[in-house]
């Protein structure tokens, strides 16, 4: 007995180490997808944001050498990106955030399977770009969301198909990340995660979106380093001023916020999504080239025309003098390529008409300091114009925006993907499927 002790104690410590070693290793396993997607996440959103600015550039050296260049240059371009989007990425439309909300919903297997495909982030990388360039007030921002989302559920499609959980949580995790990597900012990515998608936020998430947002966010950090999207702008103000300031840009981003989604929702439901698709180079081609456009174009100059961010940079930064009138028509040039069905973001653009009226609110209040009004209204039109489409589509059925309906019989049918109810999930990838509503829906904001 008192050799035989020692033996067995030896064989349970062996086993247990074994035991240990296995597990660390199945561990490991299962951690390797998560490290490498939210890395490639990173990637993606230094690439996507540097080709938003060569996009961007590319456009103003064709406008700054005629102006009449953008009469050819912004149609031909929104056909050319719903051409290859009817032709090659069907599963790329709409503007990235709604699809990534809309695929967290249970049940929603046949839209993850569709729009979360790496083919699916190429085209929404592509087609973004194509519009930047074309002039039109894209961001890439929400669309890195639907990227970053679509790269994490693609690298780890297996265990994402054995569990609806899991699956949820490899979309929510990827558009955290995607937003931590645009904006060099984890903390971002993790409000962005709780606040935007707060209604399915699922708690046993949480490892997996610190993981991913930490790995992404140093990963554009050691490529980029420590940069800041806005800059760093040094304000302060005493009570009486916060009193004054606050109030009065609350109200007034809450009424202009709303506008944008009030204005889309009846574009929307009156289904303009199905005629643009279906006749894709003449809408945009109809609208750019309207009597008067060159006329509208000439009068106003190129602040309109593009992302908005370096001309929202230039106001907080307390150069926007010459901008009295740039709120007002970057969101009618925003409206303008919303409806043009082309996929694009809206968060940037957004960013921007909120700071132009925050610079109309501090001509106002010209005793406040200009940058704090500007970022009080900014974040406030900005806060106003989501909650605003929230409640629109809370007002018509979260079923008729995502694409559900609900039979009399109690099984749903899948008109929104084209697939009709009991149809196998393969039935989305035939040649000429309809277009997921979701998707074909860009939504607002985005």
């Amino acid at each position: 007995m008192q050799d035989h002790l020692p033996r067995r104690s030896r064989r349970q410590r062996m086993n247990r180490r074994l035991r240990h070693l296995y597990l660390s290793a199945a561990q490991l396993r299962r951690q390797v997808p998560v490290w490498i997607a939210a890395i490639l996440i990173g990637l993606v959103a230094y690439v996507f944001a540097l080709g938003s600015h060569w996009s961007h550039d590319l456009f103003f050296k064709a406008y700054d050498a005629s102006p009449y260049w953008s009469l050819l240059i912004t149609p031909a371009g929104l056909a050319l990106a719903i051409w290859i989007m009817r032709r090659f990425f069907p599963s790329s439309a709409g503007g990235g955030i709604p699809q990534s909300i809309a695929a967290l919903e249970p049940g929603m297997e046949k839209l993850r399977e569709y729009c979360f495909t790496l083919k699916a982030a190429f085209g929404k990388v592509l087609l973004t770009l194509i519009g930047i360039s074309s002039g039109a007030t894209f961001g890439y921002e929400g669309p890195i969301v639907q990227v970053g989302a679509a790269i994490k559920y693609s690298l780890n499609r297996k265990a994402a198909q054995r569990h609806e959980g899991a699956a949820r949580s490899f979309i929510l995790a990827g558009g955290a990340a995607g937003v931590a990597a645009a904006f060099n900012a984890p903390l971002a990515g993790i409000v962005f995660a709780i606040e935007e998608m707060g209604r399915i936020f699922d708690m046993r998430a949480s490892s997996t979106i610190l993981l991913s947002v930490i790995v992404a966010g140093l990963t554009t950090f050691a490529i980029n380093g420590n940069y800041s999207y806005f800059g760093i702008v040094h304000v302060a103000m005493d009570n009486q001023q916060a009193w004054l300031a606050i109030p009065a840009c609350g109200v007034v981003g809450g009424l202009i916020g709303g506008w944008p989604a009030a204005c889309c929702w009846p574009c929307r439901a009156g289904c303009p999504a199905a005629a643009r698709l279906a006749h894709p180079l003449s809408d945009p081609l109809r609208r750019r080239l309207r009597p008067g456009a060159g006329r509208d174009r000439h009068r106003q100059p190129r602040s309109t025309f593009g992302t908005g961010y370096f001309r929202a940079r230039d106001i907080i930064e307390g150069h926007g003098a010459a901008l009295q009138d740039y709120g007002v028509l970057k969101l009618i040039s925003m409206f303008v390529s919303h409806i043009s069905a082309v996929p694009g973001g809206m968060f940037a653009p957004s960013l921007a008409v909120g700071a132009g009226f925050g610079l109309n609110m501090s001509q106002l209040l010209p005793f406040l300091p200009q940058s704090m009004v500007v970022l009080l209204a900014w974040w406030a039109f900005r806060r106003h114009d989501a909650r605003a489409d929230d409640r629109l589509r809370h007002r018509d059925g979260d079923d008729r925006h995502l694409g559900h309906d609900h039979s009399a019989d109690g099984h749903r049918a899948d008109r929104g993907l084209g697939v009709p109810a009991g149809e196998p999930a393969r039935a989305v990838r035939r040649p000429g499927a309809a277009v997921p509503a979701a998707m074909a829906d860009p939504g607002w904001p985005n």
